[in-house]
């Protein structure tokens, strides 16, 4: 019998979305997608019962009451046969270059890479980070652009705290990042991320570990960090500890109305901001 899936398809503002996503991942442990209007993700038909709805319909009015929307963000679900699923997910991920020489390519694709390409296979689904994304791209992008800051150093290692996929590691490594650490507090992220350095056969470069910024013991040149503003406020006096007296501290999954009260955590905690970019709706904050 051909398995059924539905896709969920919330419209929401770029105010919402961040805190939006973060709480679908968490009660429903999926991957979700940022569409034009909001986000997108995916449940098995059998999963998808009048539980799960009303689990989203009061996901929802807490989104609604932290944000004081005036309503409900509305969503539209649709039925998805197997066959659908497979090439509706897949529409979305082609090979994507990145900077001068990052080529970032899903599995299904044959990279078509260049001389002096850096490729990362990754095989989206169930963790953050696909390159897709302005906040992976922007640090992507400031790794390639620094990585020669470091050159004349004896060691340059690297933390990516909230690892995700395992993308900012892997490109660390490629770069010659070593050692390379990432974290992830997500089981299941680390699990995916392991996947990924498996297929791109990096997994004797990379260790990855589920754990807190704060539970890490040593101190790094590069700390790296994508995930949203609200952690990172909390987590500044961990992570700033976990940067070597002349290393850099990179922040990103920021939305640029949040960056004023991120980077006065940091500069609370001791940073100095020494780069700022943006990419549409999201900034990157790099420290030292």
């Amino acid at each position: 019998m051909e398995k059924k899936w539905i896709c969920i398809e919330i419209f929401c503002g770029m105010d919402v979305l961040d805190d939006l996503a973060a709480e679908l991942v968490e009660a429903f442990g999926v991957s979700v997608e940022l569409i034009e209007k909001g986000v997108r993700f995916y449940l098995a038909g059998e999963d998808f019962q009048k539980a799960s709805e009303e689990k989203l319909r009061s996901l929802l009015k807490i989104v609604k009451e932290s944000h004081s929307l005036p309503m409900l963000p509305t969503y539209r679900t649709s039925l998805l046969l197997d066959d659908d699923w497979a090439d509706r997910w897949k529409e979305h991920f082609k090979p994507l270059r990145v900077g001068k020489h990052f080529l970032i390519c899903p599995t299904w694709e044959q990279p078509h890479a260049a001389a002096g390409d850096r490729v990362i296979l990754i095989d989206p689904g169930r963790a953050f980070g696909t390159g897709h994304h302005e906040t992976t791209r922007l640090c992507l992008e400031w790794l390639e652009e620094s990585v020669h800051e470091f050159k004349n150093m004896e060691r340059k290692s690297l933390l990516d705290v909230g690892t995700g996929s395992g993308i900012l590691a892997m490109a660390s490594a490629l770069l010659g990042f070593e050692p390379v650490l990432g974290i992830d507090n997500d089981p299941e992220a680390i699990e995916v991320a392991a996947e990924n350095l498996e297929l791109n056969h990096l997994s004797h470069k990379i260790q990855l570990e589920v754990t807190t910024v704060a539970d890490v013991k040593e101190r790094y040149s590069v700390v790296i960090s994508n995930i949203q503003s609200i952690p990172l406020i909390e987590m500044a006096s961990a992570m700033v500890r976990r940067v070597e007296p002349s290393g850099r501290l990179v922040l990103s999954g920021i939305l640029v109305e949040q960056k004023a009260d991120v980077q006065a955590a940091y500069e609370q905690a001791g940073m100095k901001l020494t780069r700022s970019r943006t990419d549409g709706e999201w900034c990157l904050l790099a420290f030292e």
